[in-house]
């Protein structure tokens, strides 16, 4: 488990948030069970997918993979609440943000052409612009490999997910290595943007236990 300053560093806007921690990465890696660890240690944790209560959405609630409207509304209910969390409280976690709306674009690029990449990068660029969407102060990338990431979720995997096959699954793992070098040849501005919040890589292989002591170091815990 490493952190590191991000992959390029250039001076881009707008600024991250100090204090928002929200953990990315391959599914299967370890974020949930890190997101609920957190919890239990009394730390402020806020769902993938939550209602307007910040209540968890059960995967099995979770919007249809094809429900583009779905999802990206759920990014910007979770944005406002990070925002009200922000103006009450220090440092919390946040299980995934709108970066995975676009690695997940990424992903299956290469079946529609980038078309859905083009789409929600545009989004994500004007959100961020007015405030809808925010920055974190820290990225945490879960890492595994493929077969690794489908043998763990062999009894839940979601009918019809791109997800469910290794390659998408490689070029998911390819996106989160750089998201801004990813984003770069579509939206310049928003590669720049996600140059700014700090990094820090944990592999999926790591004990649970030690991951979420890094985590809660991170976030300034004992």
């Amino acid at each position: 488990m490493t952190t590191s300053r991000p992959c390029s560093e250039t001076a881009p806007l707008p600024a991250p948030r100090d204090g928002l921690i929200v953990l990315e990465g391959i599914p299967g890696a370890g974020k949930t069970t890190a997101a609920y660890a957190l919890a239990d240690r009394g730390l402020s944790v806020l769902g993938e997918y939550t209602d307007e209560a910040d209540a968890v959405i059960a995967i099995s609630s979770h919007p249809a993979v094809d429900d583009d409207d779905a999802h990206q509304r759920n990014w910007l209910r979770k944005t406002a609440q990070c925002t009200a969390r922000l103006a009450h409280a220090g440092t919390f976690y946040a299980d995934r943000d709108w970066l995975s709306s676009l690695s997940y674009a990424y992903s299956t690029a290469a079946a529609d052409g980038g078309a859905l990449l083009r789409r929600r990068v545009g989004w994500a660029a004007s959100r961020l612009g007015d405030g809808s969407l925010l920055l974190p102060g820290i990225y945490v990338i879960f890492d595994l490999d493929p077969a690794t990431s489908l043998d763990r979720r062999s009894s839940r995997l979601r009918p019809g997910h791109p997800w469910n096959h290794p390659g998408p699954l490689r070029r998911l793992r390819d996106f989160y290595v750089c998201p801004s070098r990813a984003l770069l040849p579509v939206h310049p501005g928003l590669a720049q943007a996600l140059r700014q919040p700090r990094r820090a890589d944990i592999s999926g292989l790591s004990d649970p236990h030690q991951i979420a002591a890094r985590l809660a170091e991170l976030g300034g815990q004992p």
